[in-house]
């Protein structure tokens, strides 16, 4: 179990050292990524460069080509709009549907997330801020009993928009003072208030995103 678990945290950091490499263009779209050179590059066997890349391949930012291998996509601006904007659409819904059937244990969890968020800005923890916000965004929709909805939300969620901190880090303090507007939200049980600042949220971090890679 143990090896299992640690091959798993090896490949998250080998699939984060390469979509980091990504966004900051080291390796730019149409470019190869061959395994071995990965492997050595990082220090590490094969498979978990593999598994890194197939991981990454589910996030849009490579593709798989026959008798070529793994090959940079990169996004382009329509590419980032369309996801954030499918994202904040259907994000909304489920928080909507979701804040009447959350319990006290789970708004209590929320604002511990928020609290810890800002714990992880004071402390430049880049890593752990990525962490709670995943988690508090997954909290938030956890009332929600629309199973395919919620299976969308989640895919768009783990894909690269969980890690736009790391390209802009300024977004941590602005993203978690709207998170404490949603809380707000939930205090007062106003679900239309609710989902519209999940979409704001959603749309202000994508519109971000594409003015930082352009």
């Amino acid at each position: 179990m143990n090896q299992v678990k640690e091959f798993h945290t090896l490949q998250e950091k080998v699939t984060d050292m390469i979509r980091e490499s990504i966004f900051n263009q080291v390796y730019k779209p149409g470019e190869r990524l061959i395994q071995d050179e990965l492997a050595t590059r990082f220090g590490v066997s094969r498979m978990p460069v593999r598994e890194a890349l197939r991981c990454l391949e589910r996030e849009g930012l490579v593709a798989f080509l026959p008798h070529k291998g793994a090959q940079v996509i990169g996004f382009r601006r329509e590419d980032i709009e369309e996801l954030y904007y499918l994202r904040a659409l259907l994000e909304g819904i489920t928080v909507q549907k979701s804040m009447n059937f959350l319990t006290k244990e789970d708004k209590a969890e929320l604002h511990t997330l928020v609290e810890k968020m800002d714990q992880d800005i004071g402390n430049n923890d880049m890593d752990s801020f990525i962490t709670h916000n995943h988690q508090f965004h997954l909290l938030l929709q956890k009332g929600c009993n629309w199973k395919k909805i919620k299976l969308l939300t989640k895919e768009f969620i783990e894909g690269y928009p969980a890690h736009v901190p790391s390209l802009i880090p300024k977004t941590m303090f602005v993203s978690n003072e709207e998170h404490k507007q949603m809380l707000r939200a939930l205090e007062i049980m106003d679900p239309i208030m609710l989902r519209q600042l999940v979409e704001n949220h959603i749309m202000r971090a994508g519109n971000e995103l594409t003015q930082v890679i352009e």
